[in-house]
């Protein structure tokens, strides 16, 4: 132990978490137990003396690690300010209380079914959420602190009444198909979905690999997902081209320094930066030359690319996540060559489509192919675009219209969706192919007051679920990254 790793124990323990005082276990170890949840410095050897700092918050209801990050201790004031970073999250799971739910339909009796069999689901994954049921009418009448309010589907047409009486909650149709069967568990998914608290976690899935990827690389990939109240960067390393190491960390923000946190830290979980290959990662917003563009969270402005080759000297290549999923789908199967993909979050402003055409996929100039919010909402919607974006109706709708533009502009052979609520394949190629409606029936026009029409039969391309969305793009990642390595003109930069 050096000085500065005697230093941060002797920082940590004079610390207070919302009144808690850390208690050391061992010489290496420091914990701070608040009841829902406990968080852990762990200290580890690494090398030339230094150490590591590892950073964890488990829940004590179900044992989840809601937290969980490494750092090199060269660098105080950066490990100081991660350990802010915990206690942030540890308090912010101090101070979580019961979810509260309301349910609404006309006469609150098929709800209340509805609610106690939710309620069921969610004591079954050990979640703190209360399910209430209220016809329409009482919910208008009184008040309540509820975080979302679900409508049943002959309830639909009053949400904009309850978002008025409900400013804080969320507000949304539960879709007919998981109503009218009774489907608590899909709507306990879609609920968690809206919260945006949902994360891939588990070993690695197989995803059929028709297009070759054999080879002898070791090949990191890196993935980048925002969430509503939290962003996940999970990681898989790829050793001959077989999944082997994986996993994720979740922080209460976005923040690209973590990606280099991670690669000097990872050691520990069996993996040697230094005898990487290339490294992919995959995120959202439009990766151009190293750089990510999203707006509201990045500027744009920060070289990913550029910063882990002079921090490691290792090829990366920054890629848009759903360009990276369409590549997956497209190596995964060997029927077509022409593919597009559309991901589409339930509530989320906008939608993420991409296109690989004749085994190339399809960026453009500045990398802004399959950037669908420029147009998804410009499309003539009624009730509003924002209002689509929480129903089922309205999520089809949207879909069929942003599959309807890709569809006239390339024309691929398959089309795959990852849109939520979006299941039936069936219902969608009818809405292709017919004059578009909106949910409330009335026929859809173009601006110029032309009805919308659909298109022939003969055009409409092979339609595809997506249901393991993260492993396509970890898939597609992969195959990236092959891509760049096999091609003698690479600049050893992050290139998208």
């Amino acid at each position: 132990m050096d000085s500065t790793g005697r230093e941060f124990r002797a920082w940590v323990l004079a610390q207070r978490v919302g009144g808690t005082e850390p208690v050391q276990i061992n010489e290496d170890s420091i914990r701070i137990d608040i009841g829902p949840a406990v968080a852990e410095v762990n200290l580890y050897p690494y090398q030339d003396g230094l150490e590591i700092a590892e950073y964890q918050i488990v829940r004590a209801t179900d044992g989840e690690a809601i937290f969980y990050l490494h750092v090199l201790l060269d660098d105080l004031n950066r490990a100081k300010e991660l350990f802010f970073e915990m206690a942030e999250a540890l308090q912010d799971e101090t101070s979580h209380t019961t979810t509260h739910v309301l349910l609404c339909c006309t006469s609150a009796l098929t709800t209340t079914l509805f609610a106690s069999k939710m309620s069921e689901v969610a004591q079954t994954l050990s979640l703190d959420y209360d399910f209430t049921a209220k016809s329409v009418q009482r919910a208008l009448d009184e008040s309540g602190d509820y975080s979302a309010v679900l409508l049943a589907p002959q309830a639909s047409h009053v949400r904009a009444q309850m978002m008025e009486a409900y400013p804080n909650a969320l507000v949304f149709e539960i879709p007919g198909k998981i109503f009218g069967s009774y489907d608590a568990a899909g709507a306990m998914r879609l609920l968690m979905h809206a919260f945006r608290d949902t994360h891939a976690t588990g070993t690695p899935k197989s995803v059929r690999v028709a297009r070759d990827l054999s080879n002898s690389w070791r090949i990191l990939i890196i993935t980048l997902f925002t969430m509503r109240t939290y962003s996940r960067l999970g990681y898989r390393l790829y050793d001959h081209g077989h999944p082997t190491i994986q996993g994720s960390v979740r922080k209460p923000k976005l923040d690209y320094r973590d990606i280099e946190d991670l690669l000097e830290t990872i050691g520990g979980r069996g993996i040697n930066v230094n005898d990487l290959d290339i490294i992919g990662i995959a995120a959202p917003g439009v990766a151009y030359h190293g750089t990510i563009s999203l707006p509201g969270i990045i500027d744009g402005s920060y070289d990913l690319g550029l910063h882990i080759w002079d921090r490691f000297n290792i090829k990366t290549s920054v890629d848009n996540n759903c360009n990276a999923a369409a590549v997956g789908c497209y190596v995964g199967q060997d029927r077509f060559e022409s593919v597009m993909f559309y991901r589409h979050e339930f509530g989320h402003i906008a939608g993420g489509l991409g296109t690989v055409i004749d085994g190339t996929l399809l960026k453009g100039r500045h990398n802004l192919a399959g950037e669908p919010k420029y147009y998804e909402s410009m499309f003539r919607y009624s009730p509003s675009y924002t209002d689509m974006l929480w129903s089922e109706k309205g999520m089809l709708q949207i879909a069929r219209n942003v599959a309807l533009t890709g569809i006239s502009l390339v024309s691929p052979e398959a089309f795959y969706f990852a849109v939520d609520t979006v299941d039936d394949m069936d219902e969608l190629h009818n809405a292709l192919a017919s004059t578009a409606t909106s949910p409330d029936g009335e026929c859809m026009l173009t601006p110029e007051g032309a009805p919308l029409l659909g298109l022939p039969e003969e055009l409409i391309p092979k339609l595809f679920v997506v249901d393991d969305y993260v492993e396509r793009v970890y898939l597609g990642e992969m195959a990236l990254c092959l891509q760049k390595l096999r091609n003698p003109d690479y600049r050893s930069l992050g290139i998208a």
